[in-house]
């Protein structure tokens, strides 16, 4: 039973950590600057921008590849999606405004665990300085079974339900070079409800809800990103370090061809 309890624990937190551990910052670093600098342009410059992507996570000793993709349609509407190697996928549409003030894309997503809605806003400060914010409402509508053994003859069944969340990003993105750019974001979720999770072993008349008390209340936590980009041709390289203060902490390495 302790190895089953062990086993619980560390699958619960892997959940929540891969379903936060992703940032905006890469894909702001991909889309926006190129989007802002033909707006500044006298003119109006060419709008349409597409990438296709392919990065690589290091999650639990295990590398995690995902390829994803942006399209404009038009000069204010995308598509974009992402599939990755542990079968996640997601699809969505931005709508972006543009004012000399700001840069604002308003986001709807659909991805194999639920929905997400969002609006992110991008400040320029001055040529090299983008101050930038984005929150995100996340419906979770998925829930996570597991069969196991314990022992030889009794079969039993574990799973969780995740809270559905409120996200927070603040961060900075500076243009250290013309061929590098260095951003830095702080990320808080929210749950708006507490999780549900339950262990079942029928011949042993074992059905608990709430299983070890796992984010069956209210909680939050919070996250940090660093990420580093260069631009070489059309390909844009990038590294990203996510920091968690009580668990595992990601390495993303990513390659985005643009045209």
């Amino acid at each position: 039973m302790n190895k089953l309890l062990t086993y619980v624990g560390c699958f619960v937190a892997l959940i929540s950590a891969s379903a936060h551990a992703s940032s905006i910052s890469s894909e702001i670093e991909l889309i926006f600057p190129p989007k802002a600098a033909a707006i500044e342009q006298e003119g109006g410059g060419e709008l349409l921008y597409q990438s296709v992507g392919l990065d690589v996570k290091m999650q639990d000793g295990e590398a995690v590849y995902t390829l994803n993709a942006s399209f404009d349609i038009g000069e204010t509407w995308r598509v974009f999606g992402e599939y990755d190697s542990n079968d996640f996928w997601e699809v969505g549409m931005g709508k972006s405004f543009y004012t000399s003030f700001m840069f604002t894309e308003v986001t709807a997503k659909a991805n194999r665990g639920g929905y997400s809605t969002g609006i992110f806003a991008g400040i320029p400060v001055n040529e090299t300085v983008i101050l930038m914010a984005d929150t995100n409402y996340n419906w979770y509508t998925d829930e996570y079974r597991f069969g196991f053994e314990l022992g030889d003859d009794y079969p039993g069944e574990l799973g969780f339900t995740p809270s559905d969340t409120v996200d927070i990003m603040l961060g900075v993105s500076w243009s250290a070079h013309e061929r590098m750019n260095i951003s830095y974001s702080y990320n808080h979720v929210y749950d708006t409800r507490g999780g549900t999770s339950w262990v079942s072993v029928p011949d042993l008349d074992i059905d608990k809800q709430c299983f070890l008390d796992i984010n069956c209340s209210k909680g939050n936590f919070n996250y940090h990103d660093i990420t580093l980009t260069t631009q070489i041709w059309k390909f844009s390289p990038y590294f990203t370090y996510t920091y968690f203060s009580d668990r595992e902490n990601f390495y993303e390495f990513g390659l985005s061809f643009k045209w």
